[in-house]
């Protein structure tokens, strides 16, 4: 296989760097890598064996396969850097929220293959999902490397372009939504007496068996949830609150907002 470069080693550039070696996916000195923070830089390339790019245009020159793990803010700015430089035998692969593959082909004013990909920040575990969806340009070869490529960091589904800011709602933005019915539930217990560590074990313990419940059980999380919720019990009167509150609206809200605002972000 051709080098793949990876422009930008944030949380998930180096996730994605370090879920290819561990899979197996491609031998380490067959990734070259660049971000304009020399410290996360040497970083990768000092503990994982990787190579690291003088600039953009380096990486570009030696990669078959481009990787852009950058902010959709700075899209732009590196799309005009590298366009100049980019092939139609190369392959760029993006994780910016809302950036569409058109946006980039339009950018880049060729017929480079270009594929949009929404990872989620389980990835950092190898334990992540990502949905990927493919530009006009991209081959059915195309779509498998980038399917290997996430593979290494966790579960992959292929969707229409169209739902891609959906899927940047509901699974991108998805683990904040654990993580903050997580944290109310730890301090509902300390406000009832438990200590913090306590209710911390608690609340982590059970996010972890419900979620494999939910996987080995093949069970839809409704009829789970029914199964805790006997009439006139203690989980009636919490879901009773939580009716009250209108909280499933509130939710459904959330996510549609977090939705809007991938597309705002695409322009």
């Amino acid at each position: 296989m051709k080098r793949i470069g990876v422009i930008g080693c944030g949380n998930m550039g180096t996730a994605l760097i370090m879920g290819m070696i561990k899979s197996r996916f491609i031998a380490p000195r067959g990734i070259i890598a660049w971000d304009p923070d020399s410290r996360k830089l040497k970083q990768p390339a000092r503990s994982l064996g990787i190579r690291a790019a003088r600039s953009n245009l380096d990486l570009v020159e030696k990669s078959r396969v481009i990787l852009l793990a950058v902010k959709p803010q700075q899209m732009e700015e590196v799309l005009k850097e590298i366009r100049p430089h980019l092939g139609r035998s190369q392959l760029l692969i993006s994780i910016a929220a809302g950036i569409s593959t058109r946006w980039i082909e339009k950018r880049i004013g060729k017929a480079v293959p270009v594929i949009r990909v929404m990872p989620n920040t389980p990835a950092l575990i190898r334990s992540g999902i990502s949905a990927i969806a493919p530009g006009r340009f991209a081959t059915a070869a195309m779509i498998r490397t980038a399917k290997g490529i996430f593979q290494g960091v966790g579960e992959v589904v292929e969707v229409q372009e169209r739902l891609m800011n959906a899927v940047t709602a509901v699974s991108g933005s998805g683990p904040a939504y654990f993580f903050f019915l997580m944290e109310q539930m730890i301090e509902a217990g300390v406000r009832l007496g438990l200590s913090k560590e306590v209710a911390r074990r608690l609340v982590l313990a059970i996010a972890q068996g419900a979620a494999k419940l939910a996987v080995s059980s093949g069970e839809t999380p409704a009829l789970l949830r029914a199964r805790v919720t006997s009439k006139g019990g203690t989980t009636e009167a919490a879901f009773k609150v939580f009716t009250r509150a209108r909280l499933a609206k509130t939710i459904q809200a959330g996510i549609q907002a977090a939705a809007a605002r991938a597309k705002k972000l695409g322009g």
